[in-house]
C-alpha cells in the first residue's frame, strides 16, 4: 500500500501534457528514487499522447464531471480499478497527475481520497497567468469544432463568475472556475483534509524551468535535470489569424452534411499546416475592452491565494495578468489571408492524397481482373 500519493491536479494549460511527458518518459528512473508514476500498458488508446490517470478517474468519479457520460464513465471503470490496485500494492511513494481533477467538488474530492485509502495524500497545482490561460481554452473550443467568439466566451465566465462563490462550488456548469480560481481551488482541497498543498507557477520559457519547479515541489530535487527530456513541444497552439479561420471553417461546415468524424479530419489536417509554418501571426490576446476585468480577476485570485495554506513555488508574479503584455491591434487582412490560403492548401493535399490512393486501388484492381 502507498504511504503517500501526490496527486497533480492540473490545471489545464498550465504545462500539464509536458509534465506528464517527463514523467513517463522518466517513469523507471523515478520508481528506482522512490517514486512510481503508473503508466497502464494501454495509455495510447483513443487520442491520447501521453500517459495520465485522467480516464481513469473518470472509473471512479464519472458524470462528476460535466463532459462525461454514465456510459463514458462505465467504460473506465476496469482502468480505476487496474490504477487502484498498482496504488495498493505499491510501497512508499505514488504519483498520479490527472488535470481533471482540478474541477470536482468537496464530495467528490472525498471520494477520491477514501478510495485511494492513504495515510498521506499531497496535493501539486501548476498554474499559468489568466491572460494565457483564457485564451488557450477558447482557442481549443474552436479547434474541437466550436464558432463562439473569444467575448462571447469571456462574457459567459463573467457570467459565472458573477453568481459567486456557492455556484462555483457546486453548479457542474463552473467547473471552469472551480479550477481557475485558484485560491478556490486550493481551499476546496484544504478543506477537504490535505495539508500539503503546493502551486507551482509556469514561466512563459523554457520548458525545463517548469520541471525544475515541479521537481521542488514533489520533493525530488536530484531530478531537476532528469534522464530524459522530451525535445518536441508538447502542444503548439494556433495564432490568432489561424484561430478565426478555423472558426470561420467550422461555421461552413456545420451548413454540410459532413460527418463530425470528417469534420475533425479536416481541422486536424488544416492545424497540423498551421503548426508547420515559419511566420503564423500573432497570438491570442485578450480584447482591450476585457483587459481591465482580467486585471482586476487575477488582483482577486491573488489575493485569495495567498490567504490559504498553499505554498508557492516559483515566482507568484508568473500568476499575475499584465495588459501590456497583449498586442494591442487585431490580426491584419494580410495575416488573416495568409492563413486562409494555408487552410486552403491543407485541404488540398487532402483531396489530392485522397485521389491518389483512389487511383493506386483502381489500378490494383485491373491488375488482379487481368
Amino acid at each position: 500500500m502507498a504511504a503517500r500519493i501526490i496527486l497533480h491536479i492540473g490545471v489545464q494549460k498550465s504545462g500539464t501534457t509536458f509534465l506528464q511527458q517527463v514523467l513517463q518518459a522518466n517513469a523507471e528512473a523515478l520508481a528506482d528514487a522512490g517514486v512510481r508514476y503508473p503508466v497502464s500498458p494501454d495509455w495510447a488508446r483513443g487520442k491520447r499522447t501521453v500517459a495520465n490517470h485522467e480516464w481513469a478517474s473518470y472509473g471512479l468519479l464519472g458524470t462528476e464531471f460535466p463532459w462525461v457520460s454514465r456510459d463514458r464513465a462505465s467504460e473506465e471503470t476496469s482502468s480505476w480499478q487496474t490504477l487502484l490496485d498498482d496504488v495498493k500494492s505499491t510501497p512508499g511513494t505514488v504519483l498520479l497527475s490527472a488535470e481533471a481533477l482540478a474541477v470536482i467538488r468537496k464530495s467528490a474530492i472525498h471520494r477520491l481520497l477514501d478510495a485511494l485509502g492513504a495515510d498521506e495524500v499531497e496535493v501539486v497545482v501548476t498554474a499559468r497567468t489568466l491572460g494565457s490561460a483564457l485564451p488557450s481554452l477558447w482557442q481549443q473550443h474552436i479547434r474541437n469544432g466550436r464558432t463562439m467568439t473569444f467575448e462571447r466566451y469571456l462574457s459567459g465566465l463573467a457570467t459565472q463568475r458573477e453568481k459567486g462563490r456557492d455556484h462555483i462550488e457546486t453548479d457542474p456548469s463552473a467547473h471552469l472556475w472551480r479550477a481557475f480560481d485558484l485560491g478556490g481551488l486550493t481551499r476546496r482541497w484544504s478543506d477537504a483534509g490535505i495539508t500539503r498543498i503546493r502551486v507551482v507557477t509556469t514561466p512563459g520559457t523554457p520548458p525545463r524551468l517548469l520541471w525544475q519547479r515541479f521537481a521542488e515541489a514533489i520533493d525530488l530535487l536530484a531530478f531537476a535535470e532528469p534522464p530524459t527530456m522530451p525535445t518536441d513541444r508538447a502542444h503548439t497552439g494556433l495564432t490568432a489569424p489561424e484561430t478565426l479561420v478555423l472558426s470561420s471553417m467550422n461555421a461552413a461546415m456545420k451548413q454540410t452534411s459532413w460527418s463530425g468524424q470528417n469534420a475533425d479530419w479536416i481541422r486536424q489536417a488544416v492545424t497540423a499546416r498551421f503548426q508547420a509554418r515559419r511566420q503564423r501571426g500573432g497570438k491570442v490576446a485578450i480584447p482591450p475592452e476585457w483587459q481591465a476585468r482580467l486585471a482586476e480577476w487575477s488582483e482577486e485570485d491573488l489575493a485569495a491565494l495567498q490567504h490559504t495554506p498553499a505554498q508557492i513555488v516559483g515566482d507568484i508574479e508568473d500568476l499575475r495578468y499584465d495588459p501590456s503584455s497583449d498586442p494591442a491591434s487585431p490580426p491584419t487582412p494580410e495575416e488573416m489571408a495568409q492563413a486562409g490560403a494555408e487552410a486552403a492548401l491543407a485541404l488540398a493535399a487532402v483531396a489530392l492524397q485522397e485521389t491518389m490512393i483512389q487511383r493506386n486501388i483502381r489500378r490494383l484492381r485491373q491488375r488482379l481482373t487481368t
